[in-house]
């Protein structure tokens, strides 16, 4: 039988928690970079053409020219990372692209 000292107990607790913590916010932080704004499933054939012959992504690669700095595009204040298109007219997430991106003026 292997004996522990308090100390020891207490070390090792504080460390899963800490790695605990660790874990949460990564995981926290993934899943707001892979946020879904727009719901395919929901869209109707319209909506879902428009975006397909745009070449609409939920997150672009060159964030200098994603959604969020684009002039069609307005943010959503109750949908953080999200917003409203006018090309679209609907949602779409501030990390986007799509081939009608233009600078906002």
């Amino acid at each position: 039988m292997t004996t522990i000292s308090r100390r020891k107990l207490l070390e090792r607790g504080v460390q899963i928690s800490v790695g605990g913590a660790i874990i949460a916010a990564t995981g926290t932080a993934a899943a707001a970079e892979q946020k879904v704004c727009a719901d395919p499933k929901a869209m109707d054939g319209g909506q879902k053409s428009i975006r397909m012959s745009l070449n609409y992504v939920e997150v672009h690669t060159d964030q200098n020219q994603a959604c969020g700095k684009c002039g069609f595009f307005t943010p959503d204040a109750a949908n953080v990372g999200c917003g409203q298109c006018m090309i679209f007219t609907g949602p779409a997430n501030a990390k986007g692209h799509c081939d009608s991106w233009a600078p906002k003026g």
